[in-house]
């Protein structure tokens, strides 16, 4: 009965891609059921055969998903990362994504993921899992139900500081409010370098004076997104999908204080530098991340002045282009001091993504203009327009500039260039000069942040 069986599924999988009976999606899911290894293993790798897109969304229809999640458990044989695979490419690509990862939802996909990630391991079979697991919850969270999920509904009401410290340190440790702590685990698990073996060849090349690769296709991206090398590099695009709800924005935001004495800190300050990775993966995820936490306007002044997020836009955005001395003036020197050697974001998706988060901060209102136009981002965002090949990326650039350039309500013609090209400090506080002389003194005077619009 055994061989027979064996028999029937060599004969299911060698007709699988045409497709053409529901017999053979019944027989494949039976298999994929089955008590014998050789059965799950041979029914997963046909799963993950399935190209056609019209195949894939009859796979979904027909219940092949429930018996996927299942199989996705089991992290003692092969078939369980087949079945995490497939389950990546199935809510993926083809027709009924939406469906897909609905099913995976009503299966526990948001619990069974993050069980799987934060598995200790360090094997390559540890490592495919947790990264498939990674990716899988990514693509979950693009739904409002999938963020939800993830993020619970408990988590801090408080994204900006407050302005009684004592009181929230109080408030913390008496109430220890259950904000999901999975969450906070796989952060410090992303931010780790002690799972990426990318991040050691990175260090060992910059030991050689070697220069890193810049990846910009997008097919070479999608094989960096399939390897274990970083295998918590789908993180990023997790954190990108949970800030789309507030909160998942909250949990980005919130300040943590350690103490009445130190200055409170939260997980985005962390997480930015992550926006110079060598991982487009990476890159991608945290500069969504940005953009989504610039949608909140009420934040907008602690983004700006409070955790500089401009400058860690800017960064990625800056060429190798030659700039003049005035135009230098006030920019972060970060931004200009590798000269010819500076590589722009190669990764249109990025690009794009922080180029609208500039956007987003212009349009919270004057008090948010008024440092970013000192900060020199409308020379950054020129310079990158004279060499950016894609429209949609112009034209946002081209939005940008003209909250830049106009001059605000109530002020004098010419007011945001004297702003630009005059200023050279902010909240007090000098910024860098391109090379001053002795005799050169710069100053300025306090803005009053009181009645931002």
């Amino acid at each position: 009965e055994n061989n027979f069986e064996l028999r029937a599924c060599s004969s299911s999988l060698s007709t699988f891609c045409n497709m053409s009976s529901e017999d053979v999606y019944t027989d494949l899911i039976g298999f994929l059921q089955s008590e014998r290894a050789d059965l799950r293993m041979a029914a997963s790798e046909a799963v993950l055969d399935v190209t056609d897109r019209d195949a894939m969304s009859s796979l979904i229809k027909y219940g092949a998903i429930k018996p996927l999640c299942r199989l996705a458990s089991r992290s003692n044989e092969p078939s369980g990362i087949n079945a995490l695979q497939a389950l990546v490419h199935l809510s993926s690509h083809g027709t009924n994504i939406n469906q897909c990862i609905e099913d995976i939802l009503d299966c526990g996909g948001i619990n069974r993921m993050t069980e799987i990630a934060l598995t200790p391991g360090e094997d390559e079979a540890w490592r495919k899992r947790v990264n498939y697991a990674l990716a899988l919850l990514a693509n979950m969270t693009r739904t409002e139900r999938g963020s939800i999920e993830l993020c619970g509904f408990t988590m801090p009401d408080e994204a900006v500081p407050i302005s009684n410290i004592e009181e929230i340190i109080e408030e913390e440790e008496k109430a220890k409010l259950p904000s999901k702590p999975t969450m906070a685990l796989l952060t410090a698990m992303f931010l780790s370098d002690g799972y990426s073996r990318e991040s050691n060849a990175n260090e060992e090349e910059e030991e050689k004076g070697e220069e890193r690769e810049v990846v910009d296709d997008e097919h070479a991206i999608e094989k960096i997104a399939a390897s274990s090398d970083d295998p918590f590099q789908h993180f990023a695009a997790v954190l990108m999908n949970a800030t789309q709800v507030e909160q998942g924005r909250r949990f980005v935001m919130k300040i943590h204080y350690k103490d009445k004495k130190t200055k409170g800190s939260s997980i985005l300050e962390r997480i930015l530098p992550e926006m110079r990775s060598n991982n487009p993966i990476r890159r991608r995820g945290i500069a969504g991340t940005a953009k989504n936490c610039c949608f909140d306007k009420d934040s907008a002044w602690w983004l700006i002045n409070e955790i500089c997020i401009v400058q860690h836009i800017l960064y990625p955005l800056a060429g190798p282009e030659e700039l003049d001395l005035d135009d230098k003036r006030g920019m972060d020197p970060d931004l200009w001091l590798e000269g010819p050697d500076k590589v722009r974001e190669p990764d249109n998706v990025a690009r794009l993504l922080l180029v609208e988060a500039i956007l987003l901060l212009c349009a919270s209102g004057r008090r948010s203009r008024e440092p970013i136009r000192v900060q020199r981002a409308y020379v950054i965002l020129k310079m990158m327009d004279l060499s950016e090949e894609s429209e949609e990326i112009s034209e946002r650039i081209s939005d940008c500039v003209q909250f830049l350039r106009r001059d605000e309500d109530g002020t004098d013609e010419g007011s945001s260039d004297r702003m630009m090209y005059g200023s050279v400090s902010v909240n007090g506080k000098m910024l860098a000069l391109p090379a001053p002389s002795a005799s050169e003194q710069v100053g300025g005077k306090d803005e009053d942040y009181d009645g931002v619009d």
